[in-house]
């Protein structure tokens, strides 16, 4: 029922969501993306955070829908303070914060933790932040290490970002290759690549051919 109604919702769309994009040219609205589309499509029967893996059966407070390569980081590559001066940087700025491949559920305070933050590797010295809640997740005060069965989607993901809207790499390059290979791609995450192709109408190439990180130049 969920389903229908938000594939009832995408015809729907208004003129407006559909302006010309970079990577998608679907979505525009971060705030529907995620409303109409990220929890009651793609995650319609529940699922499991990607840095703590902590299953839920639907959208609530404990949890939020997380950019891996962040809005932050967005603005700082296109060098720009305010969504005004972003979109006018930028007519992908909009379809960047709403690519469904760039979000994943998150616990809301993890996500605390890691939005302003860059993707990691720490000494195992380092302890988790979260271990009240048996969540590996390592924090320093500007670096975040997530599990390892969450890297791949991570690295993934930023490829993504880098492909389709020419975003720079955030961190390094060859640790994200390294994380790629550490964990690859699952079933779940090929699922996940249909749902979204299913709304947006593209896919994260990554997904469908891992052997397209040794494409990536250093």
């Amino acid at each position: 029922m969920r389903q229908s109604y938000a594939v009832l919702a995408l015809c729907l769309l208004s003129p407006w969501a559909f302006a010309s994009g970079g990577g998608q040219e679907r979505l525009s609205d971060p705030k529907q993306a995620e409303q109409e589309f990220f929890w009651p499509v793609v995650y319609a029967n529940g699922g499991s955070s990607l840095y703590c893996d902590k299953a839920f059966n639907e959208e609530g407070g404990l949890f939020t829908a997380s950019a891996v390569y962040t809005k932050k980081q967005i603005k700082s590559a296109l060098r720009c303070l305010t969504d005004k001066q972003c979109a006018l940087k930028s007519g992908r700025y909009q379809h960047m914060l709403s690519d469904l491949h760039n979000l994943y559920p998150a616990l809301s305070r993890v996500e605390l933790s890691r939005r302003n933050a860059n993707f990691g590797d720490l000494a195992d010295s380092v302890p988790s932040k979260f271990a009240d809640i048996d969540c590996e997740f390592r924090t320093t005060f500007q670096v975040v290490e997530p599990r390892d069965a969450a890297k791949g989607n991570i690295a993934r993901a930023i490829f993504y970002m880098h492909r389709e809207y020419g975003l720079p790499i955030i961190g390094q390059e060859q640790m994200y290759k390294e994380w790629h290979q550490l964990d690859p791609v699952d079933d779940a995450e090929r699922a996940r690549n249909d749902v979204i192709e299913g709304i947006q109408g593209n896919r994260n190439a990554f997904i469908d051919n891992p052997a397209l990180v040794n494409e990536l130049v250093p």
